[in-house]
């Protein structure tokens, strides 16, 4: 524990995490939900039927959520439900994804915003800064970690 570095708030650490940390996590978001990864692996969207289509990968988009054939459409076997269960499941991670690409994109942007307004004014320290002010600078990311929770069906 004592060689773990402490989490500096000054405007170099704070501009660090945003550039480096925030930023990379959007991003990883961003593949998992609309990106094949380099391994073929397709993203949430294929089971939805959207998402880049290449020679590789069209197989998953195009039989989306599963290739079973005529089962897909048979309420017989309930296959349909199936299909109809799994669609809404891949929507309902989908939405979430959606909601936690928006929360890091946000946030991404207004903490730039609040690094820039606030910290230059009170020359690189976060010591003097009113907590009002900071979160009233995060602009709508508070409003992004209440809608961030997703809904559950059975």
């Amino acid at each position: 524990m004592a060689d773990q570095k402490k989490l500096a708030l000054d405007k170099d650490s704070l501009q660090k995490f945003v550039d480096n940390d925030i930023t990379n996590f959007s991003d990883s978001l961003d593949k998992i939900a609309h990106k094949t990864d380099t391994q073929g692996t397709p993203p949430i969207d294929f089971l939805l039927g959207k998402g880049e289509s290449t020679a590789d990968n069209d197989f998953y988009r195009l039989h989306a959520p599963l290739a079973i054939g005529a089962l897909a459409k048979d309420s017989a076997t309930s296959g349909k439900a199936l299909v109809d269960k799994i669609t809404t499941s891949a929507q309902s991670i989908s939405d979430i994804y959606a909601q936690q690409i928006k929360l890091f994109t946000d946030l991404h942007t207004y903490l730039n915003t609040t690094i820039k307004k606030l910290m230059d004014a009170q020359h690189g320290s976060l010591d003097k800064i009113d907590g009002k002010a900071f979160l009233d600078a995060l602009g709508t990311v508070p409003n992004d970690f209440n809608s961030a929770g997703g809904t559950q069906s059975t």
